[in-house]
């Protein structure tokens, strides 16, 4: 069973099943759209000749290679994103949560124009590993996981905003005649 290493002297705490799940789905589905951005700036020229038979008349090679070029780069950013998030989740780090949240439905956006497009069966995976995600994380199964970060955050603070007053009042004390 996997545990979330304490921070500062705090226990360790059990992981649940559904943050493992949505951990190893971000983490493979940065890495797939990573992976995708290699290959297409790799191919680029092949890309670009089988997009120029569609399109040749709307738009120029050099507009073809650019939209090419920003679209790899794109799926490159969404792909580190996802990694990133993914290996934070497991940590409890809301703001990996929300980053999850927010890559996941900025690549739902993308996704489904894609298979609009015609993009087929990668466009179809992603939409459904990102809804995927998007579900496992939303679940109250591990509200307390990611809750538990933010509620030892805040007792730290109020821990060290007593500790600061009491120095305060003590130096006062002392400076009395």
């Amino acid at each position: 069973m996997h545990t979330s290493g304490g921070r500062r002297g705090q226990p360790a705490t059990t992981m649940p099943r559904e943050v493992r799940i949505a951990s190893a789905l971000l983490t493979g589905l940065g890495a797939v759209l990573i992976v995708n951005a290699v290959i297409a700036l790799l191919y680029r020229d092949d890309l670009r000749a089988a997009a120029q038979d569609n399109v040749g008349g709307l738009l120029t090679s050099g507009q073809v290679n650019g939209i090419l070029i920003a679209v790899a780069a794109l799926m490159f950013l969404l792909g580190g994103l996802l990694v990133l998030a993914g290996g934070h989740i497991r940590h409890g780090r809301q703001w990996a949560r929300v980053l999850a949240f927010v890559t996941a439905g900025t690549l739902l956006l993308f996704s489904g124009i894609g298979a609009l497009a015609g993009a087929g069966l990668l466009a179809v995976v992603l939409v459904g590993a990102s809804v995927a995600v998007v579900a496992l994380l939303m679940q109250s199964a591990v509200a307390d996981f990611f809750e538990r970060d933010a509620a030892q955050r805040d007792a730290a603070q109020r821990d060290a905003a007593r500790d600061d007053a009491a120095q305060r009042d003590a130096s006062q004390h002392d400076q009395r005649p």
